[in-house]
C-alpha cells in the first residue's frame, strides 16, 4: 500500500535520505546521484547513489505544515530508521554571518506550532555524530569555522516575511524585539523546516526507531537589520555537503 501523500510503499525508501524545501533543489541533487526522478505525488523524489552508497532526494515543501506530513511519510517509507539530513536555506541572524556562507545547526530554538503539536517543549537537538558529518564535509571542501562556516543554535518559524520583516506583521513591536533577542542570544540563523525534522525523529526514536538528523543552510538574506532581501548564491557546495555527510555515516 502506497503512502497517501508521496505515493510510495513503506519501506522504499534507502536509509540516508537528503531533504529539501525546493523542487529545483532535488533536480540539482538529482543529477549529482544520477538519480531517477519519482513524481506521482506531490512531492519530487530521486534515488541513486553517491561514494557507492544509496541515497534519496526529498522536497518537503515550504514550511513546517507542509514538511510535518512530507517527513512523517519520508521516515515510513525509510522503516523508521536511517540518517536525514535538510539542505536548505536560511537568513542569517548575526551580521558575521553572512551571504554565501554555510551554517550547520546543532539544535533549534522553535517559532512555529507544528513542532510543538508534534513534541510538545522536548529540546531540538540535532545528532551529534551528523553535525560532525556535516562540519567535516564543509571543513574538505575548504570552508573555515568562524570565518564562512558556523556551527551553533539556529531558529525554525512558520511565517517568512512576516517574521524577518515584522512591519509586514500585526505586531511590529514584538517582531522586532523577538528577533533582537534572538540575535543577542547568538542564534545564528532562520529558516522554516528543521523543528519539525528534529521533532519527528525524537517522536519516532522514543518508539522504536533509529534516526539520526541534521542540517546546513546556505545564507540566502543578509542580517536581518539590514532589511529583508533575497540572493542568489551558488548551491553546489551545499549540495556536496549533505552528500559528503550523508554519505559518510
Amino acid at each position: 500500500m502506497k503512502l497517501y501523500h508521496l505515493r510510495i510503499p513503506k519501506g522504499s525508501l534507502p536509509s540516508r535520505v537528503i531533504l529539501v524545501g525546493s523542487r529545483r533543489r532535488v533536480s540539482l541533487i538529482s543529477e549529482v546521484i544520477g538519480g531517477r526522478l519519482i513524481d506521482e505525488g506531490r512531492q519530487l523524489i530521486a534515488v541513486g547513489s553517491y561514494d557507492g552508497k544509496e541515497v534519496a532526494v526529498v522536497d518537503t515543501g515550504m514550511g513546517p505544515s507542509s514538511a510535518s506530513i512530507v517527513v512523517r511519510e519520508v521516515i515510513e517509507a525509510m522503516d523508521r530508521r536511517g540518517i536525514l539530513v535538510r539542505a536548505g536555506t536560511c537568513g542569517s541572524l548575526q551580521p558575521h554571518v553572512e551571504v554565501g556562507h554555510l551554517v550547520v545547526s546543532k539544535a533549534v530554538i522553535s517559532d512555529d506550532q507544528v513542532s510543538r503539536r508534534i513534541i510538545g517543549d522536548y529540546p531540538l537537538i540535532s545528532d551529534e555524530d551528523v553535525v560532525r558529518a556535516l562540519e567535516t564535509a564543509a571543513r574538505e571542501l575548504g570552508y573555515e569555522r568562524g570565518k564562512d562556516l558556523h556551527v551553533g543554535v539556529t531558529h525554525t518559524k512558520d511565517a517568512l516575511y512576516e517574521f524577518e520583516d515584522p512591519e509586514l506583521s500585526t505586531d511590529p513591536e514584538s517582531g522586532r524585539k523577538r528577533l533582537d533577542f534572538l540575535s543577542k542570544m547568538g542564534v545564528l540563523a532562520t529558516e522554516m523546516e528543521m523543528s519539525v525534522i528534529l521533532a519527528l525523529t525524537h517522536w519516532y526514536n522514543v518508539r522504536g526507531g533509529a534516526l539520526r538528523s541534521g542540517g546546513v543552510f546556505l545564507v540566502v538574506s543578509p542580517f536581518v537589520s539590514r532589511g529583508l532581501t533575497f540572493m542568489h548564491p551558488d548551491q553546489t557546495d551545499l549540495v556536496r555537503v549533505a552528500l559528503r555527510a550523508v554519505t559518510s555515516l
